[in-house]
């Protein structure tokens, strides 16, 4: 026997010894944290939870050099840190898919939440925190349909507690999407979209005038308001890279963050348990690898407006911007973004720039001319026709109808004036 065998026997006198499951040439190990040897050819089904993914480091980088679809939210120094520092880490599963015989590779990396059972079929769902604006899984662009394949292969056999998977915020037109509805196409199973959307992004090569950005008009306004900001004092355009700069601006930033209006909201990252421990520490180990730049405007060396851009390969994401409200009529959200626009455009190492933002953003979508499909596709274990395939979609409609009343009902009453209190 070999070593690892050896190490798996002797772990199982602890613990349960691993399910083995076989779907075709597939091999499944199912709810273990070890692998056992397979013959050359197979792939490997590993679950384990999302905090204890450290160890894997190395394997975890290797893969995101090669992934089908760059996604830094769910690359090692991103997810592993939210992993460890955010309450809602504790409850993620992440599944993954390795290549069998003596020299195992990671080929797939799909953090999950399994639904809790109910007299409904039910999705699992990928992990999706509010911070993360991109649900394409990490997977090896040789071998993408294949692990694709074989990770809807082990959930379906989970049954009615994972009758589906959700995969929220895909780029319709992007390589995963393209690979899971070829996955989804063998198998005879049903597909549905819900929530599309468009969102902006800015591809290299564009206009560094701005011309294709923003009307002139548009243009013009904001350089009357870079003027008048000018005439308070010395305005400054601060592009930090750096990992000691970095760790400067992402400071600025959380600061302007808690000072608007998501601190009155109670959403700033500051009044969230673990969320400044989780963005020091992701930004920080970004900054080292190159990865991560914050962007600064600056007034008489006073940070107004600070936002955060990450990259994976030749795509980077605006992920988060802040600004001080004070200045508001400034526009100084609109001003680094502006500035930050020319900068990528001129930055080679860019393919595009995703703008992460929400469908109709007021600012960015009347900046950044061009689109990119976005949608939550929602993969069944059945073919359309099946009972648990139409309770499933019939569930998540009705999910989604309910969480938008409950919304607009929760807008509607901020909007209401408040009646002043007993003690004023």
């Amino acid at each position: 026997m070999t070593d690892i065998f050896l190490s798996v026997i002797e772990r199982s006198q602890t613990r349960p010894f691993p399910r083995l499951d076989r779907v075709g040439s597939i091999r499944l190990v199912s709810e273990t944290r070890q692998l056992l040897p397979q013959q050359n050819g197979a792939l490997v089904i590993e679950q384990r939870p999302l905090r204890s993914m450290g160890e894997l480091e190395a394997d975890w980088t290797d893969l995101a050099s090669r992934v089908l679809e760059p996604n830094p939210f769910y690359e090692y120094a991103f997810a592993a840190s939210a992993g460890q520092h955010l309450p809602e880490g504790r409850h993620v599963t992440a599944v993954l898919v390795w290549s069998g015989g003596e020299t195992r590779r990671l080929l797939g990396f799909f953090p999950m939440v399994l639904p809790r059972r109910g007299l409904l079929p039910a999705p699992a769902r990928l992990w999706r925190p509010s911070l993360v604006p991109l649900g394409a899984p990490l997977v090896d662009r040789e071998q993408a349909t294949d692990v694709i394949g074989a990770f809807l292969d082990h959930l379906a056999r989970r049954g009615s507690r994972a009758a589906g998977v959700l995969f929220p915020l895909l780029a319709e037109d992007g390589p995963f999407a393209k690979a899971l509805a070829a996955a989804v196409a063998a198998r005879g199973h049903a597909m549905q979209s819900f929530a599309r959307h468009q969102r902006a992004f800015l591809p290299a090569g564009g206009d560094t005038g701005f011309v294709s950005l923003a009307s002139a008009r548009k243009m013009k306004e904001l350089r009357r308001q870079l003027r008048r900001l000018g005439d308070l004092g010395e305005v400054r355009m601060i592009h930090a890279r750096e990992p000691k700069a970095v760790r400067e601006g992402v400071e600025y930033f959380l600061a302007l963050e808690a000072s608007g209006w998501k601190a009155a909201a109670g959403t700033a990252l500051l009044q969230q348990p673990g969320g400044a421990a989780f963005v020091r520490s992701m930004t920080r180990r970004l900054a080292c690898e190159g990865r991560c730049a914050v962007h600064v405007v600056a007034l008489n060396d006073r940070p107004i407006a600070a936002g955060i851009v990450l990259q994976s390969g030749s795509e980077a994401f605006f992920w988060k911007i802040a600004y001080d409200e004070a200045f508001a009529r400034f526009s100084p959200g609109v001003q680094l973004t502006v500035d930050l626009s020319r900068a990528q455009l001129e930055d080679p190492s860019v393919g595009a720039t995703d703008s992460c933002a929400i469908a109709n953003h007021p600012m960015i979508d009347h900046l950044w001319r061009d689109r990119r499909d976005i949608a939550d596709l929602l993969v069944a274990a059945a073919p359309a026709s099946a009972l648990s395939t139409r309770l499933l979609i019939a569930r998540e409609k009705f999910t989604r109808r309910l969480r938008d009343r409950a919304k607009q009902l929760y807008r509607r009453l901020e909007a209401q004036p408040k009646t002043q209190g007993l003690n004023g």
